[in-house]
């Protein structure tokens, strides 16, 4: 998790030292957004002996905001691994997913700003079954709703530091489950 931080905060500073014009948000621009943070797998566990429910995910996103405070967004976000066992039998569990949504973002002052997020996400599952040495996966992909709100602060004109929540389901034969990640990353304007 140190890794990523880093990775983000060596990117902001970057991105802020290579601006290169003064982005006002009611200018269009596009944008990229990378953060990194906990996710969280709602499933039930009872009867099995470990559940690990939560997992490290992260996103990374490209926008084009049109200077109004609407936006459109299109990218990946990946949702951590969650593993439960019982006895010698472990399963194991990897949603990832490719998100197209739309945004808006209303600024609460200069450098703050809130933005909700919408749109439709492909989730595949990836599902690996493990008794001994026999081994079986399987996977399933389904189109399914995401939401998203998020806080953002500017460090820079072109560069925003941006603490978010975004919902949504995986699914495997016919039985959804909800999943949310808590993420922390920056969003650069170019």
């Amino acid at each position: 998790m140190k890794k990523i931080a880093l990775t983000l905060a060596a990117l902001a500073l970057a991105a802020g030292a290579h601006a290169q014009t003064n982005t006002n948000s009611n200018q269009p621009h596009t944008y990229a957004l990378l953060s990194a943070g906990q996710s969280r797998l709602n499933v039930d566990c009872d009867g099995l002996l470990a559940c690990d429910k939560s997992g490290t995910g992260g996103k990374a996103m490209l926008g084009y905001a049109f200077g109004n405070g609407f936006a459109l967004e299109a990218g990946y976000a990946n949702f951590g691994k969650f593993r439960a066992s019982s006895g010698p039998l472990s399963i194991s569990a990897k949603p990832e997913a490719a998100v197209l949504g739309g945004a808006f973002t209303a600024a609460l002052s200069p450098d703050w700003g809130l933005t909700g997020r919408v749109g439709a996400a492909y989730v595949r599952t990836k599902l690996r079954a493990e008794a001994g040495v026999l081994t079986d996966s399987d996977k399933e992909s389904k189109t399914q709703p995401i939401v998203g709100l998020a806080v953002n602060y500017a460090l820079t004109p072109s560069t925003r530091l941006e603490l978010g929540i975004d919902a949504t389901r995986a699914e495997y034969q016919g039985e959804r489950t909800n999943m949310r990640m808590v993420s922390l990353g920056a969003r650069m304007a170019f």
